[in-house]
Formats: structure tokens, sequence, C-alpha cells
């Protein structure tokens, strides 16, 4: 899948993140806040099966992200549309 490649490409590219894990058809990267630091787990899946791309962002701590993780995968999306 080209575009699990193209974004797997992008999150290599975003600052403050970490690719911890990756393979042809998943990829976890773990993103921190620029202020405080904190970590947020990132995660693609290449769903070849249904020919599309599953994103997860999530925060490790607390009940509020400010929609932080909701902004990351809406960037990647449209990066990746662009």
């Amino acid at each position: 899948m080209a575009d699990y490649s193209k974004l797997s490409g992008l999150v290599q590219e975003s600052p403050r993140t970490v690719v911890i894990d990756q393979t042809e058809t998943y990829l976890h990267a773990e993103a921190s806040s620029a202020f405080f630091g904190f970590v947020d787990d990132l995660e693609l899946f290449a769903d070849r099966d249904n020919n599309r791309i599953q994103a997860r962002s999530e925060s490790r701590l607390g009940d509020s992200d400010l929609g932080v993780n909701a902004a990351r995968l809406a960037a990647l999306r449209s990066e990746l549309e662009s």
C-alpha cells in the first residue's frame, strides 16, 4: 500500500516522534509534547484485506489531551491527501 508507506514516512519525519516498532503493515511510534514532554502512542495498521489504513493516537496520561491526538491524525490525513 503506497499510502501506508507515505504515512510511515510522514510519521518518521514528525518532530519529537520516535518509531518504536515497524513492519510492512504496522507502525508504533511515540510522540512527545514540546512543553511537558508527555508521551502519546501513535499506531498505524495497513489493513490490506479491506484496503484501509487504521490509525490511532492516544495519550498515556490524563483525562484530556486538549485535542492534540485528533489534530495529529487530522494533520497526517491532510498531508497524505495533498
